[in-house]
């Protein structure tokens, strides 16, 4: 029995070394890409119930919440001088608001 364990080692060992590493290597990736901060005429309120953006630009934007445990809610446009509710609070599932993020409104 012992005799059969070690060479199925010996057989596994070669059979590896015959692959090529490249062929082991799974595909090149720049990662995922990391969404583009809110501008600053953005602001982001937050409580214990919701978090709330109001915005000061120019034109419509498109706004999603970033939390801390890195989830991500909801896109929502806001027009210029809209104040909204965009998100859950800090005593909701996914814990404090890090950031606003641009994001395409439909």
């Amino acid at each position: 029995m012992r005799s059969l364990m070690k060479w199925s080692v010996r057989a596994a060992v070669v059979v590896m070394s015959c692959i090529p590493p490249v062929a082991l290597a799974g595909p090149a990736s720049a990662g995922p890409e990391q969404p583009e901060p809110a501008p600053a005429c953005v602001t982001m309120y937050q409580s214990w119930r919701y978090t709330d953006a109001a915005s000061d630009c120019s034109g419509t934007v498109g706004v999603s919440v970033v939390y801390q445990d890195g989830a991500t809610g909801l896109c929502y446009a806001l027009p210029p001088g809209a104040h909204r509710t965009v998100g859950e609070g800090y005593l909701g599932q996914h814990g404090h608001p890090d950031r606003l993020v641009l994001c395409e409104a439909s």
